[in-house]
């Protein structure tokens, strides 16, 4: 029986340890991976955005995208409607802002520095950014 009960034991071990590596695994391997989706979703938010062309100024949105570890958005980008649909683009934002509120919730630092909110108007047929002072 004691030989029987060392390869139980041994046995146990083995499981244990191998929930120990392929915990560390997943571990690296889903930081990798968001790391990955935040690069592309920055990617598909900056193509969405790069066309600013307008007609007028109610097609000129204001996107609050990420978050910061004090609160409020990471940062503000202008876009333009009249090329790609406005839910598409607050559907980026929206994943990119869970993206970095669970980022947030890791860290222990809590530093932040203020970001503006800002406008946007057409202006000779691009959507640009203003600043009310």
């Amino acid at each position: 029986m004691s030989g029987l009960s060392s390869v139980i034991k041994l046995s146990a071990a083995s499981v244990a340890i191998s929930m120990l590596l392929s915990g560390c695994t997943s571990t690296i391997t889903s930081s990798t991976t968001q790391n990955m989706n935040a690069s592309v979703l920055d990617a598909q938010l900056n193509n969405l955005v790069s066309n600013k062309s307008c007609t007028a100024s109610y097609q000129c949105k204001v996107l609050e995208v990420g978050a910061r570890p004090c609160g409020g958005p990471s940062k503000y980008v202008v876009y333009s409607t009249l090329n790609h649909s406005q839910e598409q683009a607050e559907q980026l934002a929206q994943k990119i802002t869970q993206q970095e509120q669970q980022k947030n919730a890791a860290l222990e630092s809590k530093e932040c520095s203020p970001v503006l909110e800002i406008h946007s108007l057409c202006i000779d047929n691009q959507c640009k950014t203003v600043n009310y002072q």
